[in-house]
Parts: C-alpha cells; sequence; structure tokens
C-alpha cells in the first residue's frame, strides 16, 4: 500500500475523543504500526524483501529488478529550481541538498517549498525531517495549531507542510487565501520555518505569493534571508535512464517519447508518472497520442479527490464541469476580448458547478449540500483549473492551468456531438473569433473510435448544417476516399459564406482549414496558403501540424498519401511543402515525379526536395 495511501487510512481511525494537539502524533506512531503489519501479513509475495523500517525513517533506494511492478517504480529524488535566496551554479540541485544549505545558514529563517500536487514534497521533507532530531514536522491537516507557542527556547527548525491550509476564514466565494501574515509573531520569538505549499508563484497573483515576491514585505513580517524553491517536473531524459536501469523497459521508453513529443503538456511529478505506467502494465495501449496521455492525466486528476483525498467532488462531476466551462469559453459566453478570451468569471463557474451536483443524488442528500463550500473546494485543487490573479470586468476570475487541457476538453466536447450525429450550434457572427487551434483537431482525430468519421461524414452532408459545422466536418473527413462526394454535396451557399469570411478569422488554424477547402474548389488560388506557411507558421505551429498530418502514422506516408489523393490535387504544392518541412528521404521519387506543375509551384518542389536532402545528410 503507498504510504500516503496507509496515511490516509490510519487518518480516518483517530479516535474522536483525542486532542486534536495530539493527533498528529498519534498518526505517525500508527502509521508506523501498520505499515509493520502489512509488511508481515504480504511479504511472503516478495521473496526477500526486509521489512519496512519506521514511517518517518529515511531510506536508501535499492536497486530495482527489471521485473518490478509500478507498485515499486521509484523515480529520481526531487530537484529544485532557486526562485530566490539560494545561489547554485545548476539549474537544479536536490531538494535535500537544498535543505540542508538553509539548516545551516542560521541567518534564514524561511525556507519556502513549493511544487504541484504529487511531486514529492511531503515524502522527502518528511524523510529529511526524521533524519534531523532537531526538526519538528506538523501539516495542517492535522488541525489548527498556534504557532507561537511552536517555537522553543531552542528555537528549533519546524515544517510546516499543508501550508495552503493555514486560512480557515472564507473569502470570496470561500476560496482559502493562506499568506506569511500567521507566523509573524512565530518569527518575532525567534522561529524557522519550512513551509509547503503547492501554490505555483509563476503564475498565482494572490497574498501569499505577492509576499514572497517583495523583499520589503517579507521584511516587514520578520522574514530574514528567505530560500525559495520549486520542485522541478521530472525530464524526459530521467524517465529514459530509469527504463535503461530497468534493464531495457519499453514502456517507460515510450513514456519518454510520448513526453517529449508533448512538450510538457501534463505535470511530469511522481504521482502522474506513476499512474500513466500502471495504465499501461493494466493492458491500456501505450500512449502513442497526446490524447492518450491527457486522457489518463486527467481523468486521475479528477478521479481519485486529487492531493491526498481532500476533495468531495466525484470523479464524474468535476470531469463534467471542467468541459462545460471549456465548452462554454470556445462558443463565446461573452464579447470576445483577446486579451482575456479564456477567461470565465467565478460566479458562471459556480453556476455549472451546480448544475452537475444537483444531478447527483448522492450529493444532494447530504445534510450539509447547502452549507459545504463546494466551489472553493473546486478551485482550491487547481492542477487543471483554479482562480487566475487576471480579471475580467473588475470580477474574479478563474482559468485553466495550461491552454491545452482547455483543448482538450474543447475536443472531447466536440467530439460526443459529431459521434452522436448532432451539430455544435455555434453561433456565426461569433466563430471567426473563435480561439481553436490544430491541438483541439489532434485531440479529436485521435480520440475518434473506428466507425466514427462515418457519423461525421453522414452529418457533413446534411442540407440544414449551419457552415461552421460543415467546416469542420469537412477537414475531419479529408482524408477519405468519398472526401469529393462529401464535398460536391455541399450547398452552394456554404462556398459562399467560407469566402465571404475567410480573412476573418483571427484563428490561424481556422482561416488555413477553410482556405485549403476553397482551393479544393477552385474558389481561390493555392499561392495564398504557401504566403501564410513562408510567413505566419512558427516551429510550434509546425509542430502542431505534424501532430494533426501524421497522426495515426508514419508523417512522411501519411502525406505521400495526400500527395496522391485524387481530390486533394489542386493542393499538391501545399503538400510538397509539408513533405519539404517534415518528410523523410524516402518521398524524394514522389516529389521527384511531379512534372507540369506551373514554374511558381515547380520551384516549391525543388526546394523541398533541396530541403529533404540536406536533413537526411546532416542526420546520417
Amino acid at each position: 500500500m503507498p504510504l500516503d495511501e496507509l496515511i490516509r487510512v490510519v487518518g480516518g481511525s483517530v479516535p474522536r475523543t483525542l486532542d486534536p494537539a495530539h493527533r498528529g502524533e498519534w498518526i505517525r506512531k500508527n502509521t508506523g504500526i501498520w505499515q509493520a503489519k502489512w509488511w508481515k501479513a504480504y511479504a511472503w509475495r516478495d521473496a526477500g524483501a526486509e521489512p519496512p523500517g519506521p514511517v518517518l525513517a529515511p531510506t536508501l533506494a535499492a536497486p530495482t529488478p527489471a521485473t518490478t511492478t509500478s507498485s515499486r517504480l521509484t523515480f529520481p529524488r526531487a530537484r529544485v529550481a532557486a526562485l530566490s535566496g539560494l545561489t547554485t551554479d545548476q539549474a537544479t540541485i536536490p531538494l535535500v541538498e537544498a535543505l540542508g544549505r538553509w539548516l545551516e545558514n542560521t541567518e534564514s529563517n524561511l525556507f519556502f517549498l513549493t511544487g504541484p500536487s504529487g511531486s514529492g514534497k511531503t515524502i522527502e521533507v518528511r524523510e529529511w525531517t526524521a533524519s534531523k532530531e532537531q526538526v519538528r514536522y506538523i501539516s495542517l491537516r492535522d488541525g489548527a495549531v498556534d504557532y507561537g507557542d511552536l517555537v522553543g527556547e531552542d528555537r528549533s527548525p519546524i515544517v510546516i507542510d499543508d501550508f495552503d491550509l493555514i486560512s480557515s476564514s472564507a473569502e470570496e466565494h470561500g476560496v482559502n487565501r493562506p499568506d506569511l501574515s500567521e507566523l509573524r509573531s512565530a518569527f518575532g520569538r525567534g522561529g524557522r520555518f519550512v513551509v509547503i505549499s503547492k501554490r505555483n508563484l509563476q503564475t498565482e497573483r494572490d497574498e501569499l505569493a505577492e509576499q514572497l515576491r517583495s523583499p520589503a514585505r517579507l521584511e516587514d513580517l520578520g522574514v530574514e534571508a528567505a530560500m525559495v524553491v520549486r520542485v522541478e517536473p521530472i525530464s524526459p531524459a530521467d524517465v529514459r535512464a530509469l527504463g535503461e536501469e530497468r534493464g531495457g523497459d519499453d514502456k517507460l521508453r515510450n513514456l519518454a517519447a510520448e513526453m517529449e513529443r508533448g512538450g510538457g503538456f501534463f505535470p511530469a511529478t511522481p504521482m502522474v508518472l506513476k499512474q500513466l505506467y500502471a495504465s499501461l502494465e493494466e493492458g491500456v495501449a501505450a500512449p502513442r497520442t497526446q490524447w492518450d496521455g491527457y486522457t489518463v492525466h486527467l481523468k486521475h486528476v479528477c478521479g481519485q479527490p486529487w492531493d491526498r483525498k481532500s476533495s468531495r467532488i466525484p470523479s464524474r462531476v468535476r470531469f463534467q464541469t471542467y468541459r462545460d466551462i471549456a465548452w462554454d469559453l470556445f462558443t463565446g459566453m461573452d464579447e470576445p476580448d483577446s486579451q482575456e478570451q479564456d477567461l470565465i468569471p467565478v460566479p458562471r463557474v459556480s453556476e455549472w458547478l451546480f448544475a452537475n451536483l444537483q444531478r447527483d443524488l448522492d450529493i444532494t442528500r447530504q445534510r450539509d449540500f447547502l452549507t459545504y463550500e463546494w466551489i472553493a473546494d473546486l478551485l482550491d485543487h487547481s492542477e487543471v483549473f483554479g482562480v487566475t490573479g487576471r480579471t475580467k470586468d473588475s470580477v474574479e476570475s478563474a482559468e485553466f492551468a495550461h491552454e491545452t487541457f482547455y483543448q482538450y476538453f474543447v475536443a472531447e466536447g466536440i467530439r460526443d456531438r459529431l459521434r452522436d450525429g448532432h451539430g455544435m450550434a455555434l453561433d456565426g457572427a461569433r466563430f471567426a473569433d473563435m480561439h481553436m487551434g490544430p491541438l483541439v483537431m489532434t485531440f479529436l482525430k485521435a480520440g475518434f473510435q473506428p466507425g466514427d468519421l462515418d457519423a461525421v461524414a453522414r452529418l457533413s452532408v446534411r442540407e440544414s448544417l449551419s457552415w461552421m459545422d460543415r467546416l469542420i466536418c469537412l477537414y475531419l473527413t479529408e482524408e477519405r476516399e468519398d472526401y469529393g462526394d462529401l464535398l460536391d454535396q455541399a450547398p452552394e451557399r456554404y462556398w459562399d459564406e467560407l469566402e465571404f469570411v475567410l480573412e476573418a478569422f483571427r484563428s490561424l488554424f481556422l482561416r488555413k482549414a477553410a482556405m485549403f477547402q476553397l482551393i479544393l474548389r477552385g474558389r481561390v488560388p493555392v499561392d495564398g496558403y504557401l504566403e501564410i506557411l513562408d510567413r505566419e507558421e512558427d516551429p510550434g505551429a509546425v509542430a502542431r501540424e505534424r501532430d494533426v498530418l501524421g497522426w495515426g502514422t508514419d508523417i512522411t506516408e501519411a502525406l505521400v498519401r495526400r500527395l496522391h489523393h485524387p481530390v486533394l490535387a489542386p493542393a499538391i504544392p501545399i503538400t510538397a511543402y509539408r513533405l519539404g518541412q517534415m518528410g523523410d528521404i524516402t518521398c524524394l521519387s514522389h516529389l521527384e515525379g511531379l512534372t507540369g506543375l506551373p514554374p511558381a509551384h515547380q520551384d516549391v518542389v525543388r526546394a523541398a526536395i533541396h530541403r529533404i536532402k540536406e536533413r537526411h545528410e546532416h542526420s546520417v
């Protein structure tokens, strides 16, 4: 049983008559007892296993056999980046080294450690604490404490875990607003503290983040020579090296490759990576696409109450609420604002949350349904979605922690509607302003099951379909053999509307998708599309196009098929250009066989051949 799970189970067994001040000690004592009992009962499953030491004793990682399961998967020890107060020659150093340096520096009375849930903050700091007799550990999950009384005559350092729970007083919408003011008197009495938080100090704009950014404010609170560090995510190189240590573990190699291709699309913490690895061991296909990785991660975040079982919102409610919020943003709930198009007011979030909560009878029957701070529960678990420091019309707003989370949930909404044969009912007056990129389409293509595109194709020829829905349906089906028939069945008014709004699209991706279809119908010349590729695409956009075009297959094979697709013949210069960007040496014969093109387009083909040969020479 994982240590965090064992602590949670033991914590649920604390006698109600126990003095809250002794609660933490009771949990630590009994966790050690039950850890030993668990080993005694199940050690026969692991021949040669050694009984565990005390729950808080420092542990040394033993060599891991190649056959070890994910429950024994040990990732590298946490490394931290210095945000302030700590000078290092390297970008990151081990967390235990940073703690040791702070402990030796008696002039500093605050070590502030931040990092996402599951990054190893608690486990590593508790091990470090257990190895230092003079350091004490408390968690605010064990109840409120008097911080001034914690400081003894010896002024020994104190670790305060779960600092985000320090404020029990609800501000607007019941969201906790922790800050260091609670420790002012303790600092005044000579206290030294290691504070553990999951606040993202790079994005948060709350009181705590502002205090840590301001030396003057810290000095006013009695903080001296503060060290602020952040736990860094595990790199793909670390995961690949771990795979080699485990005898060439293909699952870890695949996971590392997906992490590199995804470009940091989920927090690469030990908790998340163990969950992904466990899903592979259970027979789930290796995450070949970003859709796979996001699905496993987001359902894991929503599916257990995240961050050591502290949430009461069921997984289905949390996931559906995120999806509803993303769709609300996508369809445009207010007038578009280029600066704040990804923000949603907290009252609007509350509406979606309660709409989903009220569909669950088990929740509405709870005695404290009307008094529990559901919105605070949702927003305090901000790994996916939370309160932002930016504002929308002076109203407190929230946003997705990463743009790709928003795009995933948008793709979820589009997929389900199209798969069920329903249009998206988008507002034509706002469609040109919509915030939509190729990653949504990457998610869509990867999320479709075999046969789903048949439903999309049937929908695309529906006479009453709006031009916005038809644009998306025709984009998704452009590699089908019957694509020509689908284009022919589109009414003439569709092409007129598409040509009319072409230059109004703010999304580069949507503008290219519309222009591509107009090129196939002979409505606009292909040269305008080539100019966009030359002038407006950055490396990130090219990488996303690679994902869309090469989904489920080798990118060169996918582009060669498009090169010979008769319906896509008017776009041959575009495909040739893409092969020059992304293709390998195997496509040269196909490009060299292209003849009879206008001189300008023949130049595009020659340039593509030159780029491929040059790339091949450098790779040999």
